[in-house]
Parts: C-alpha cells; structure tokens; sequence
C-alpha cells in the first residue's frame, strides 16, 4: 500500500492495480478529502468577499505603474471593479483548477499539484505585476486573469504526465512540450485577430512565433513519427478507457478553448483593455516553472521528496 504524500490516509486499493482499471467515480471518491474542496473553494470565495467591500478600498488596491508597491503588486491581482470581469475569472479559475486536480491525483501528484497551487497564488502575482513595467504605460493593472492563465499554463505538463502514467502515451517531457507550443500556435493566430488595436511591432513578432511554432511542431511529430503503430495501439486503449478518456479529452479541449477568451479579436473592454501581455506571460511562465522545476528535480533525483 502506498501513502499519498498529502492531505490524504492510505490509499484503499493496490498500487499494483493501474488507474484505469479504477471506476472514475471510484478513482475521485476515494482520492479526495473535504480539505481538498475547501482549498479549491477558497480562492473564488475570497475573490467574491474582496468584490464586495466598498469602490474605494479596491480602487486603491490597484497597481498603478506610475507608482508601483510590493502590496498593491500582490493585492492588485484580487482586485476587480466589474462584476463580470469578476465571473470570467472564476469562471476560467472553476473550469481548469478541478481538472488539474483530478488529473493530478490520478496520478499520484496531489503534492506537485499544491506546490504549483501555493506559487501561482503567492508568488506570480509579484511576478506578472513587476513585469508588466517592462512595457510601461501610464496607466494600472488589476484583476486575476493572469494568474488563472498560469493554471492554465500547467494543464498541458498535467495531462502529458497523466497520458504517460495512465496509458503509457509520452514520454511526458516530449509531450507537453509539444502541447504548449500548439497551445502558442493558437494564440499567435488570435494575436494576428488584434493586430489593428495592438499595434505593428506586436505583429511582427506574431508572425515569427507563429513560425517558431509551426517549425517546433514539425519536429516533434517527426521524431514522434518512427513510433506511430506504438501509439496506435496506445491511444486506442486510451480509446477504450471510460471516464479516463473523457478526462482526457475534456482537458485538451480547456488547452485550447481557454486561449479564445483570453486572446479576443478586440480587447477593448469597456472604458479599459485586457491586458494581453499579463495573459500570455502567466499562461507561458505557468507552463515553464512547473515544466522546469519537474525536471530540474527528477535529474537531480528530487522528485520523490520535492515534488
């Protein structure tokens, strides 16, 4: 019998047994602890409880570049001053977080999981905030789309680990990588959709990414090519999995369908604009610290005890 590193007791079955021979229903019953949906829970409850104090405190909050703080840096990224930027964000936080947990305890993560939980939440809002000077403008910043991006960012790494773990589809490190540059193929294609509004240099660079993309791809599926009747008969015992499969397929349609709400063709929003840049550096760099820090400590043997 093995211990689940966190938040859990003994698991009640076998480590011999794969997941997938595991019901679905079983598999999230018994892997998952009322602790768990009251962390889950939390976030969207405290961004509700902060939406409803008074106009003045949150505006406050903000992070104004002119005069940036380490407090409003973090605070800004609770902060929303229209109720529907508010429901997209939980919306976009309700979506990807129960399925990057689930897919984290199918495959025995559940600390992997906290870890990037806890650094999104503490760390990525000074991160996001002080990079946004990097393209200064008179103007401030707010709201918690770009840490919800970061979720995102670290769907791609979660379902390449359950691929490779569950039906033997990877190796995982080939993957996700795979998974993300796709993922950024699609924004460079939405960017292009904003081009009249974000400008001639930000086109440029669209296009070059698009290229980086599409040739990174290649590669992949060409080094991926030798071992097509493997994966063949792989992905169709993933084909035959119920409830494992839909997961699976539920996640990467979030990979990519999240990527249209947060890359519109206007991001003109009201008397503001969505800040594109946040979008795609918390969706790039959640991918990248979790994808880094992973194999930076299976290289060095950490795994086990870090992560």
């Amino acid at each position: 019998m093995r211990l689940d590193p966190l938040f859990s007791s003994e698991l009640p079955f076998d480590t011999d047994d794969t997941v997938k021979r595991i019901s679905f229903a079983r598999l999230i019953r018994e892997r998952t602890g009322l602790i768990d949906i009251t962390l889950l829970l939390s976030l969207p409850a405290v961004l509700i409880l902060i939406y409803l104090s008074p106009v003045g405190l949150r505006e406050s909050l903000v992070f104004d570049y002119t005069e940036p703080t380490l407090f409003t840096a973090f605070a800004s990224v609770f902060i929303h001053l229209d109720k529907i930027h508010l429901l997209v964000n939980i919306g976009v936080y309700a979506l990807i977080v129960p399925v990057l947990f689930v897919l984290s305890i199918a495959t025995r993560n559940r600390r992997r999981f906290y870890t990037a939980f806890v650094t999104f939440l503490l760390m990525f809002p000074f991160v996001l905030s002080y990079l946004n000077l990097a393209l200064f403008r008179p103007s401030v910043a707010f709201g918690f789309s770009g840490v919800a991006m970061a979720f995102v960012g670290y769907l791609p790494f979660a379902l390449a680990n359950y691929l490779d773990d569950v039906f033997d589809v990877g190796p995982a490190n080939q993957i996700s990588p795979m998974l993300f540059l796709l993922s950024l193929l699609c924004i460079a294609v939405l960017s292009i959709r904003s081009a009249p509004t974000i400008g001639r240099l930000v086109v440029l660079s669209t296009v070059v990414s698009v290229l980086v993309a599409i040739l990174s791809v290649l590669l992949y599926v060409l080094a991926l090519y030798d071992q097509k009747d493997e994966l063949q008969s792989k992905l169709r015992t993933v084909l035959r999995t119920s409830g494992h499969f839909e997961l699976a397929m539920i996640a990467i349609v979030l990979i990519f369908a999240i990527q249209f709400v947060a890359f519109p063709p206007d991001p003109a929003l009201g008397d503001g604009v969505l800040n594109l840049y946040v979008h795609f550096l918390g969706y790039s760099l959640g991918f990248l610290a979790v994808f880094t820090a992973v194999e930076t400590a299976e290289r060095l043997g950490w795994a086990e005890t870090v992560l």
